[in-house]
């Protein structure tokens, strides 16, 4: 299922940059010396309103998913169904994603480590595959 086009909002600049690296960047409140969501715009234990960034490892274990079904096209083709999960990031966060990962191999706590793509327009995007998978 297509996402559509990305864009940046400049709240995103480091993590689309990020991305486009290959790496995946979160929120990091050096005070309290936690790791947030990327979209986090304060720490909940000091109330930084200003959370600096800190790469993540790219790891993580799936939370919890769903398989979302697109409607078909004008000419009958039906799009690929899409899986869309929560995920917990090794750092700690939870982050809403995309999975490529076969359906049957679908489980809580699966192992799970970053995939990026890069599309021929807008940013590149962040999406899981299951850890130790060929491809």
């Amino acid at each position: 299922m297509d996402i559509g086009i990305l864009r940046r909002d400049g709240r995103t600049d480091a993590f689309f940059d990020g991305t486009a690296a290959e790496r995946l960047m979160i929120r990091h409140c050096a005070e309290c010396d936690v790791h947030l969501a990327p979209d986090a715009t304060s720490c909940p234990g000091c109330g930084d309103e200003d959370p600096g960034w800190a790469r993540a490892s790219g790891d993580a274990s799936l939370v919890s998913w769903t398989v979302t079904h697109g409607r078909p096209a004008e000419d009958g083709t039906v799009p690929e169904p899409a899986l869309l999960a929560l995920v917990e990031l090794d750092e700690g966060p939870w982050l809403y994603t995309r999975l490529a990962v076969a359906r049957a191999a679908l489980r809580e706590g699966l192992p799970l480590t970053a995939a990026y793509v890069h599309p021929d327009e807008g940013e590149s995007y962040l999406l899981f595959t299951e850890r130790g998978s060929v491809g």
